[in-house]
């Protein structure tokens, strides 16, 4: 149920609105049925979970609920939504205060459900660009427009937070995470996917290397991915594999806690206890944390990728090309490496490059 999309549930669930208006079955010739819009949806259902990462399925999932529980405070029926019916929704999530970015992701569900459903898609409609132009404009003016970025973790950044861990086993894996997800600008769900299987060493380059199977740009495992992993931080690897005498697996697991409803399961049935990774989210509170303790004057904006975000930085800091960067983090297209080294590529555009010329010429005296 966790990794449902619950798309059907949702709409077989609503009270004060009808789960498809009547239209939506009275437009073709042979019009659908209620039941056979919802078991269209349900077989696209399926194959979604199947095919997207769990991650992209909680996002379309908690996307969609908001666009649901609006349709049942208004009476209105989710399918199919009229274009001024879609724009009565975002921009009810613009009063709300919601970013372009939430925005942009309500937008992408509904008219990906719509499609699913085999119904005319709102955004689709030649009318809804105009409509969409002004909802932007109207975001623009509450200040919604603007991108949050995570804070960056570069080399020395890592550094100092390091060097105040100490030989702990939770000192010691912290440590390890936060050196390979710099080295390998590992986003945090392939991070805690990582296993010791997956570190190989080449002895021709003397340097290790390790395999990223599967991730979110790589989700069927058909491409080969390879990160090059320092020789320290294979040290620091290895130190927290003998204090939890990891020898096979997953790599980074957690320590202490609550039992894992996972574990409880097993158990009650009489079997071992499996080998659970840290889930995705611990991974930014950890790296939150770390940064606060060794006082950072950034923490508090620190997430699970900020490892990445601070790579990235740093290799365009040291003269490497987007191009480069791009396929050191296995990015799809350049428009996100843009986006996270815009602050250190302003110090690098022609206005500061002419600045240095200016100074760096004799001044000229004049009588």
């Amino acid at each position: 149920m966790a990794n449902d999309l619950l798309v059907v549930d949702s709409l077989q669930g609503l009270v004060r609105a009808a789960p498809v208006a009547p239209q939506a079955m009275q437009t073709v010739a042979t019009p659908p049925s209620l039941q056979g819009i919802l078991a269209r949806l349900a077989e696209w259902q399926a194959d979604f979970v199947g095919g997207q990462s769990a991650a992209t399925v909680r996002a379309v999932r908690a996307d969609w609920s908001q666009y649901i529980a609006w349709c049942e405070g208004t009476g209105q029926a989710p399918l199919p939504a009229s274009i001024e019916q879609l724009e009565a929704f975002l921009r009810n999530a613009v009063v709300r205060g919601r970013k372009r970015s939430t925005i942009n992701r309500y937008l992408y569900t509904v008219g990906l459900v719509h499609d699913a459903a085999g119904l005319a898609n709102p955004v689709k409609d030649a009318r809804w660009p105009g409509k969409w132009k002004k909802l932007i404009r109207e975001l623009g003016t509450r200040g919604g427009n603007q991108r949050t970025q995570a804070g960056e973790l570069v080399a020395t950044d890592i550094a100092r937070i390091v060097a105040g861990l100490g030989n702990s086993p939770r000192d010691l894996r912290d440590a390890a995470m936060l050196q390979l997800a710099s080295d390998t600008l590992l986003r945090e769900s392939e991070l805690v996917r990582v296993e010791v299987e997956h570190l190989a060493y080449n002895a021709v380059k003397d340097a290790w290397t390790v395999v990223v199977p599967f991730s979110k740009t790589n989700q069927a495992g058909e491409e080969e991915d390879y990160r090059h992993v320092d020789a320290d931080t294979r040290a620091a690897i290895q130190r927290w594999q003998d204090a939890a005498g990891i020898t096979t697996g997953v790599l980074f697991r957690p320590i202490g806690g609550r039992v894992r409803a996972a574990v409880l399961e097993a158990r009650a049935n009489g079997r071992p206890d499996p080998v659970l990774p840290l889930g995705a989210q611990e991974v930014a509170r950890i790296f939150r944390r770390r940064a606060v303790a060794a006082g950072l004057a950034h923490a508090f904006t620190i997430s699970g990728h900020s490892t990445r975000v601070g790579s990235a930085n740093d290799l365009i800091n040291n003269g490497y090309t987007t191009a480069q960067i791009q396929d050191a983090g296995n990015w799809k297209s350049a428009e996100m490496v843009q986006l996270y080294t815009r602050r250190s590529q302003a110090g690098a555009n022609s206005m500061a490059d002419l600045r240095r010329k200016q100074k760096a010429k004799p001044s000229v005296t004049r009588n």
